[in-house]
């Protein structure tokens, strides 16, 4: 088959899919990959073809513009959609016709909102995808509301993903009209015939009722095997010999207002909670700074190498980053930014895997110190994070994933 994946967002948005469509094209079939221009050299180096989706995410969240939206400031936010969102969003809608028309089967990525829209054009089948929970059911609520409602609030709750079509429904209208020669979409979006819901996470995570096994197919985190060969560098591995195991402290691609703010109130956590840290700036949320002996800091490094030296993880929460330190076996400490992250603190907390959640913008050192100790101090958190990994260990995503695809080849 030839398969469009389609997906936007920050290096956790896009590294599930380069496992799956590697998979894929280890299978034979015809794989290209839709995602954000500044990932290209990465999916190009894992053998895939590479489509633009219309925007340079790094360059879009290190804006002074983003980060200051970011930050919560509702003004910001108005500036940045009116300003940057908005024409962006209409070179992603040229994009994604241009990467998928000629597809067979599209998978596509939550924020990739109109891949069903070119199926419906086309009449290739879909599959929805994401690496967090986002697929209706009366188990519980959209993964951004906290709490439990019932089941008929809690599946209620998923309308809110018709925003964005809302949002956007004149700019699609004309994009249907003028590239795909389609009438105006229902509300909720078109209603693909050849269709299916892939939910990349665990089901030990996230556990979808009996009710949705038959409408979403839970089938395991896809991991992208990197990092085999890395070693740490003479300065990290001197660091890691020095003293007992550190933890881990990054935040990824998430942006800060104030990076130096946030990274004194890290290190000043870190001294607070005598501890060892090896701390990654990742895309600059944090920054450089004067660093205590007890304090190493890196731009980054594979996490599934990284994580096996220390000995629990601090981050923001994204999915991908949350699975690789359960996969490591690792307890977790949650400091989330913004969308499904807060969910996936709640969740491992609820779990019994790490300290409850805070929030970035709103971190100090000595809230932050206290999560650090008990995130490091409490045995049952290990105990939890070492039977995590050994249930993560049986479960093969990816293959999940592709008998899922290649069930549309028979149909």
């Amino acid at each position: 088959m030839k398969i469009a994946i389609l997906t936007l967002g920050t290096r956790g948005d896009v590294q599930p899919y380069i496992a799956l469509g590697k998979a894929l094209a280890g299978r034979g079939h015809q794989v290209i990959l839709g995602c954000p221009d500044n990932f290209a050299p990465w999916v190009e180096e894992h053998g895939l073809s590479c489509a633009s989706i219309g925007v340079d995410m790094e360059s879009f969240l290190q804006s002074p513009e983003a980060r200051k939206a970011l930050s919560g400031s509702p003004w910001a936010m108005l500036k940045l959609w009116r300003d940057t969102i908005v024409p962006l969003t209409r070179q992603t809608l040229l994009a994604i016709w241009d990467a998928a028309q000629d597809a067979d089967l599209i998978i596509d990525h939550p924020k990739t909102n109109w891949a069903a829209d070119v199926a419906e054009a086309t009449g290739a089948a879909l599959v929805r995808s994401a690496p967090f929970p986002i697929f209706p059911t009366g188990a519980f609520p959209f993964c951004i509301i906290p709490g439990n409602y019932g089941p008929w609030l809690n599946r209620l709750s998923y309308r809110i993903l018709m925003m964005p079509r809302l949002f956007f429904r004149g700019m699609s209208n004309r994009w249907r009209a003028e590239s795909l020669g389609l009438g105006k979409a229902p509300l909720a979006g078109p209603k693909n015939q050849r269709s299916a819901n892939v939910c990349a996470v665990s089901p030990a995570l996230v556990p979808y009722g009996p009710e949705d096994v038959d409408q979403v197919h839970t089938t395991g985190y896809w991991f992208l095997q990197e990092g085999e060969g890395w070693q740490p560098d003479p300065a990290l591995a001197a660091f890691l010999a020095a003293g007992e195991t550190p933890i881990y402290v990054g935040f990824g691609s998430m942006p800060s207002k104030d990076p130096a703010r946030l990274t004194a109130e890290i290190l000043e956590g870190v001294r607070l909670a005598g501890v060892r840290a090896i701390v990654a700036t990742g895309w600059g949320g944090l920054e450089q700074a004067e660093t205590p002996e007890t304090v190493h800091i890196i731009p980054g490094a594979p996490h599934e190498a990284l994580f096996k030296l220390v000995k629990a993880v601090v981050h923001h929460g994204g999915a991908g980053t949350t699975h690789t330190g359960l996969k490591a076996g690792r307890p977790t400490f949650i400091c989330y930014s913004a969308f499904d992250q807060p969910y996936w603190g709640r969740r491992l907390h609820a779990l019994g895997l790490g300290p409850k959640p805070q929030a970035i913008k709103r971190l100090q050192a000595s809230r932050f110190a206290a999560g650090l100790a008990e995130l490091t101090s409490t045995e049952s958190y290990q105990t939890r994070a070492k039977e995590m990994a050994e249930t993560f260990a049986a479960e093969d995503g990816i293959a999940n994933a592709v008998r899922v695809i290649e069930s549309f080849e028979s149909r």
